[in-house]
């Protein structure tokens, strides 16, 4: 008991420097203020209208296969255009979410490089990561608008619906990826720091622990 009191009140300069050792509040204040990022609204409007379609779309599946389901079941009467809305609003879906995932930075990406330099460094790598989607996408964007212009003669066997429309979920999906890519890119240089991550699952929970013998 007299030892602990000895360890406690031993070193008065030790017991200052430990309160002290927090972060200032100056810094704590401006890490909370810190101002948002230049077209964050505008992005911010963007991810929502695309979340609403790719939420549309999938309503559409799920009300189109419950129908053929109580259809064919319940009537013994199926729908001939049913697995075909639910096949095209699943690839419209499918390139929205593209899009509004790629503007969150969320797509899968592997961090080999970025993780062990600089700051400088990671953002001339996020600068060129951004260029060269933006760049592919245009890239493919305009190599498939002559195949989707050429297709639209033909239609889909149930709805008659021009191949164009299928074929065309893919150049808008490339489209809003290129759009968000070069946003991306302005607001990285205007700024000179990179977009933070959005933490949506804790990174504990990605990691796989190895067994002893393993």
């Amino acid at each position: 008991m007299n030892a602990d009191n000895d360890t406690r009140s031993g070193d008065p300069e030790a017991d200052q420097a430990f309160v002290d050792s927090g972060p200032p509040a100056s810094d704590a204040s401006e890490s909370t203020s810190e101002k948002p990022f230049p077209l964050a609204t505008c992005v911010r409007w963007m991810v929502l209208g695309e979340k609403t379609i790719a939420a549309l779309f999938l309503l559409v599946i799920v009300s189109t296969m419950a129908a053929q389901v109580f259809a064919r079941y319940v009537f013994n009467s199926p729908f001939q255009w049913s697995e075909e809305v639910a096949r095209f609003a699943l690839i419209w879906l499918t390139f929205i979410s593209a899009a509004f995932v790629m503007a969150e930075r969320r797509h899968i990406a592997v961090d080999v490089i970025s993780s062990r330099i600089g700051d400088s460094g990671k953002l001339f790598i996020e600068c060129m990561s951004y260029v060269v989607v933006a760049t592919t996408c245009l890239l493919l964007l305009i190599g498939g608008v002559s195949f989707v212009w050429y297709v639209g003669k033909v239609g889909s066997p149930a709805l008659g619906v021009p191949k164009s429309w299928w074929y065309g979920a893919g150049m808008v999906g490339l489209l809003l990826m290129a759009v968000h890519s070069l946003v991306n890119l302005l607001q990285v240089w205007m700024t000179g720091k990179p977009i933070p991550r959005e933490t949506h699952v804790e990174e504990a929970a990605f990691q796989l622990k190895m067994e002893p013998g393993e």
